[in-house]
């Protein structure tokens, strides 16, 4: 294999891991109604895909000239094959239309769909990185080349989906990707055999680009056999189905509205007959599904709607009933198009705000359920003031699990506002105020029917009904008897709630398990200490009788330590600045750059003949830094220094930059043959960034906070200072 050769196979298997992980995640997170928890578990899954791919690499066609080609080519044929898979998973495991399938199987369809795409690149890393060493090159510097290549891949993934690009048709320029570079090489060396197939199927995908939204149309159809459109948009995928003058709306494929619903109704009228006389409205998101149609039926009142997803307005608005698209149009109300957060940083003051974003599940979501949220809210309204939000809830019956979720909204909202109630129902309907609210059913009956609004479903009878029954009090004096953690932006335990109450539907036990006293004890006992001290101990004593395992042990704790920062970033980063994907991008493009320039500082550093204790002592350096950056996240967030694009980029940029630099680090130090270590630190690196990815989402993030979490994340790099220091 030719020496140029090399390179340009690792930066594609850089580029097409990248991408490729973009487009199957997507996928994913639309087959399974946008529950963030089966991506991040899909995310996990990927990396331990890709770390079995590298640790079988080695023994794998590891001496055939061709299995490199034959690996690119199989990659770029299984990707379009595996989104027909995905499209198509409900029906091959039978699921109910419109209801999620068993966990476990939703778990086998995962595993199907994500192992095959993601253990290809550890193969085809494992065989162009032993084979570059070979040719007297470094496994620094071939992981800087990789992650070269992942650069582009992100960053061509966030220009594909800031032109509107479908995720299918990304899937067709991924698999061109990874067949270009065969082509090209079989020419260089006359392969005929590669030249004729790799020439086919590049022939094939071209000519699927043409028919790309007709099939994409065909295979969102399998799940929406009414289907109208359907569109990809930076947020969600959008679709839109019609049957007998009846329009649904699905966000991920989970039913966001319908024209026949009375949801917007109960929403508007119930909350705005809590104010005296409302002349201004400021409605956050929800307004195309009628919210703005009832909000017009009061005179002269003036609407601002902000709306965060451009695409999702144009999609569905030419399939709307007359009488919303009439509305719409009014000169009464103000369509504005941006993130609801940011816009309540400068936008005027209102007597009411309707807040219609999606439930907290997810991070995206969970930043227009805290404190910081509502206090920004509570600039905004004017004396007699009030804001509503709404959770789907239960008719009847809490569980532990949900009196969590909604005691946790209860308690944010009332350390905000002087006043809170929440009205019971299928969905539930938190208003807030810090005057007194109305709780006397005559008074808002006599309201509601001064103003003469034509209803169907919201009656005086109705309204009385809902603050007469047993449930309104009983909940009442549940939510005022909780003790529910407040929901923040450094402490998010309202997604940890909803999570649960997700794997909940699948094991029923679950609803009956309360896990906050649990979480409380573990916090004021400060067991997570002890742990931490044990897992030191046992660690140091590993390392010092065991010191071949030293190496793969930092690159571990290096890959897991990075994640929970790069995670903890991103997050504070969509709580605080919003969720503009091409912003997310820069910021995973900004890690990927400090993972290549890090790597290839260390590799150059190295060949400069440094002497051992120098070359020592600058991996202790990189060690300490990565500390210091986790110890001082809390501070930095506290003090507003990570609020902007430019302070997060740069600490995503740090972060790839010690971790990548760690990594080849640890592939000098000690170290007399290179290939050896191929398997054994990359699948380190891989398994550390997903353990790091699981608990930092799922645990460390909503039970101890970013502030915490940080501060463990510094104690646990101590050893390895002491041990490169000794």
């Amino acid at each position: 294999m030719k020496n140029n050769a090399l390179p340009v196979y690792l930066l594609i298997t850089g580029f097409i891991s990248i991408l490729g992980q973009v487009v199957i995640l997507r996928e994913l997170n639309v087959a399974f109604y946008g529950i963030e928890l089966i991506y991040i578990i899909a995310l996990g899954i990927w990396l331990l895909g890709t770390a079995a791919g590298t640790i079988s690499g080695k023994y794998i066609f590891y001496k055939s000239s061709h299995s490199l080609k034959i690996l690119f080519l199989i990659w770029g044929i299984l990707l379009p094959a595996d989104i027909l898979f995905i499209r198509s998973s409900r029906i091959i495991f039978e699921g109910v239309p419109g209801a999620y399938l068993q966990f476990f199987s939703q778990i086998a369809a995962i595993c199907i769909a994500v192992l095959p795409v993601s253990i290809l690149p550890g193969i085809m890393f494992q065989h162009a990185a032993g084979n570059y060493i070979k040719e007297k090159n470094s496994l620094a510097k071939a992981y800087a080349v990789e992650s070269a290549g992942g650069v582009a891949g992100g960053f061509t993934s966030t220009i594909l989906l800031m032109l509107g690009v479908q995720n299918l048709t990304a899937a067709f320029l991924c698999s061109l990707i990874s067949f270009l570079p065969v082509l090209f090489f079989s020419l260089m060396k006359k392969e005929k055999y590669f030249t004729i197939s790799t020439a086919f199927l590049i022939i094939l995908i071209l000519s699927l680009f043409g028919f790309s939204s007709s099939l994409d149309y065909l295979m969102t159809k399998i799940n929406h056999p009414y289907l109208a459109e359907t569109k990809d948009t930076p947020y969600s995928r959008v679709s839109v189905t019609s049957y007998q003058g009846q329009i649904s709306v699905f966000e991920n494929d989970a039913l966001s509205f319908e024209t026949e619903s009375t949801a917007a109704e109960e929403f508007v009228h119930m909350v705005l007959t809590q104010h005296p006389a409302p002349k201004n409205v400021l409605v956050l998101g929800g307004g195309i599904e009628g919210t703005i149609y009832e909000l017009l039926k009061y005179d002269s009142l003036k609407i601002d709607y902000v709306e965060l997803n451009e695409k999702l307005i144009s999609t569905v608005r030419k399939y709307l009933p007359d009488e919303i698209i009439k509305t719409l149009e009014s000169k009464r109300e103000n369509l504005i198009i941006a993130d609801p957060r940011n816009y309540l940083k400068y936008c005027g003051s209102y007597d009411v705000i309707l807040v219609g974003m999606p439930e907290p599940s997810s991070g995206q979501t969970n930043r227009f359920y805290t404190k910081e949220f509502f206090e920004l809210c509570n600039k905004r309204l004017n004396k007699d003031g009030i804001i509503a939000v709404r959770l789907k809830s239960a008719e009847n019956l809490w569980t532990p699990q949900l009196t969590n979720r909604n005691a946790s909204i209860y308690n944010t909202l009332k350390s905000v506002f002087h006043d809170v109630i929440a009205l019971p129902g299928a969905t539930c309907i938190f208003t807030a105020s810090n005057s007194i609210l109305e709780k006397n059913p005559d008074v808002l009956v006599k309201r509601f029917k001064d103003r003469n609004i034509s209803t169907k479903y919201v009656i005086p009878e109705y309204i009385k009904y809902i603050y007469t029954n047993d449930r309104f009090f009983q909940i009442a004096n549940i939510l005022s008897g909780s003790n529910s953690q407040i929901n923040s932006d450094l402490l998010p335990v309202c997604y940890q709630f909803t999570t649960a109450i997700w794997l909940s539907k699948f094991f029923p036990d679950l609803n009956w398990f309360n896990p906050g006293p649990v979480f409380e004890r573990i916090k004021n006992n400060r067991t997570y200490l002890i742990v931490i001290i044990v897992f030191l101990i046992a660690f140091i004593l590993i390392v010092k009788y065991r010191t071949s395992f030293s190496g793969t042990l930092l690159v571990f704790i290096a890959g897991f330590t990075g994640m929970v920062l790069e995670t903890m970033s991103i997050l504070y980063y969509q709580s605080v600045s919003g969720v503009l994907f091409q912003n997310i991008g820069i910021l995973l493009t900004a890690f990927m750059i400090g993972l290549s320039i890090g790597a290839a500082f260390i590799n150059k550093l190295y060949h400069r003949r440094i002497s051992k204790n120098i070359f020592r002592l600058t991996g202790l350096g990189f060690i300490i830094l990565l500390g210091i950056i986790n110890f001082s996240f809390g501070f930095a967030v506290n003090g507003n220094l990570l609020a902007g694009l430019p302070g997060t980029s740069i600490i995503l940029f740090c972060t790839g930059f010690l971790v990548a630099g760690i990594f080849a680090f640890a592939s000098f130090f000690n170290v007399k043959v290179q290939q050896d270590t191929i398997a054994s630190l990359y699948s380190a690196d891989l398994i550390g960034g997903c353990a790091g990815s699981l608990l930092s989402s799922l645990i460390l993030i909503p039970i101890l906070g970013m502030f915490t979490t940080g501060t463990i994340m510094g104690i646990i790099l101590l050893p390895f200072c002491c041990l490169l220091a000794i």
